[in-house]
């Protein structure tokens, strides 16, 4: 396993309430839950479908066409 690098991110008290809370739900640590959303992040940013999904989202497709696109399982 690499060493651990700490960071520092500013968020909106809001966003950060919430998110604390939804991974308390899930029974994570802030930091537990910080890594699997980087985690996440990373895999989908790679995705090829994401620059498809963006697409839709600008495109204001139909919601029942969304179906088509399906992001890396």
């Amino acid at each position: 396993m690499s060493v651990a690098s700490a960071i520092y991110v500013r968020v909106p008290r809001d966003l950060l309430q919430e998110f604390d809370k939804a991974a308390q739900l899930h029974g994570l640590s802030r930091s537990e839950a910080i890594r699997e959303a980087m985690k996440l992040y990373i895999r989908f940013a790679k995705a090829p479908e994401v620059k498809k999904l963006r697409g839709i989202a600008e495109a204001n497709v139909n919601p029942e066409d969304i179906d088509k696109f399906v992001l890396p399982g």
